[in-house]
């Protein structure tokens, strides 16, 4: 295994602070004042050996499956590390999505899998289109990794699509790795999570994104029972058992998720409505609206002969008007830029006047 730098993560903890900062994709953090809970019996230790069986349970409960198929993490970048060292062996095909959130491609190509590519292109709504995919289906993968919702995008696949892909996937003897982190900014008629759609379908997801809380470090895997030994293993490997006390106060949430989603609503959906109307009307961008969460993947119409619009958008904001975005580059086209509004109202509007500028 060799690690290289993550050029995203290093720079969204080093390099994307600004006083305006619209590069953010999670909900602002929550506090425990905020959640009114009573921490007075929090334990410091207890039985847990493959997570606290009342985090499991309620991760089971939510997500429809089996006790036994739950495996909790430290967040969802833990999870894509937990199956990707389970699954792979050095030299296994892993079929990833294009573009993509950069983690889903160094985790597998650290440890020495073989990457491959399927489109998901602007032109077609950053959707799949299933008989391409099938039709580049790399010989000798071992897995397919997508998002959903996409990221960078903010699409969704319907699940009637992923069932699809994971059927073509099943035909060449391969497993689907699907990330859920944002699924749950969808209201909950429209957020039925893809485990369980087939047999060889593997779900991550965490409550970081859609719910503020990204300090608990609450992520979980649900896997097919028969998967589940392999993944085990790996937590054996890395650090043995879970943090015990963010293990109680995770369980301790989950009952409060609706809740939490239903406020969060109230001011992302005006917000989306905000980006829509400044890009609508803004003849030097284009998007495909997104259809839940709070971060699109804007393009900027741009005739340079570099097309590198969206990295130099985001590069003037920076250095000109400290306001911050995310450089498409580091989502595998510059002509885009992701873009977050998951911030207060006033400051998501100033935000896009200096993008407006700087166009």
């Amino acid at each position: 295994m060799r690690f290289e730098p993550v050029a995203y993560m290093e720079w969204a903890k080093f390099g994307s602070g600004a006083a305006l900062n619209l590069a953010r994709s999670g909900l602002p953090g929550l506090s425990f004042e905020d959640l009114g809970l009573d921490l007075r019996s929090i334990q410091l230790n207890g039985d847990h050996p493959y997570g606290w069986r009342p985090l499991i349970e309620a991760i089971a409960g939510r997500y429809g499956a089996g006790p036994d198929s739950v495996v909790p993490t430290i967040g969802t970048s833990q999870a894509v590390f937990l199956v990707c060292a389970a699954l792979l062996n050095n030299g296994d095909g892993v079929y990833v999505e294009k573009p993509a959130y950069e983690p889903l491609l160094a985790v597998p190509r650290a440890l020495g899998a073989d990457i491959r590519r399927f489109n998901r292109p602007f032109e077609r709504r950053f959707g799949v289109d299933p008989e391409e995919f099938e039709k580049g289906f790399p010989k000798g993968v071992r897995l397919v990794v997508l998002t959903n919702l996409h990221n960078p995008s903010g699409v969704r696949l319907a699940p009637e699509d992923v069932r699809t892909l994971a059927g073509v996937a099943a035909r060449h003897g391969a497993l689907v790795l699907v990330d859920e982190v944002y699924l749950e900014f969808l209201a909950a008629g429209n957020c039925r999570t893809s485990f369980g759609l087939a047999d060889n379908i593997i779900v991550i997801s965490s409550l970081t994104k859609a719910f503020g809380l990204a300090g608990l470090r609450c992520g979980w895997v649900l896997a097919p029972p028969r998967i589940v030994p392999a993944i085990r293993r790996v937590v054996d490997h890395l650090y043995v058992e879970h943090v015990f006390p963010s293990e109680q106060l995770s369980a301790r949430v989950f009952p409060l998720l609706d809740e939490l989603k239903a406020k969060s609503r109230v001011w992302t959906d005006p917000n989306r409505a905000i980006v829509r109307e400044f890009i609508e009307s803004e003849p030097r961008l284009q998007w495909i609206e997104p259809d839940g969460g709070i971060v699109a993947f804007p393009r900027v119409v741009d005739r340079s002969e570099d097309g590198s619009g969206g990295d130099r958008l985001a590069r003037r904001l920076r250095e000109t008007l400290e306001t911050s975005i995310v450089p498409g580059g580091f989502f595998e086209d510059s002509r885009h830029f992701r873009l977050g509004f998951g911030l207060p109202a006033s400051d998501l509007r100033r935000g896009l006047e200096n993008i407006r500028l700087k166009l």
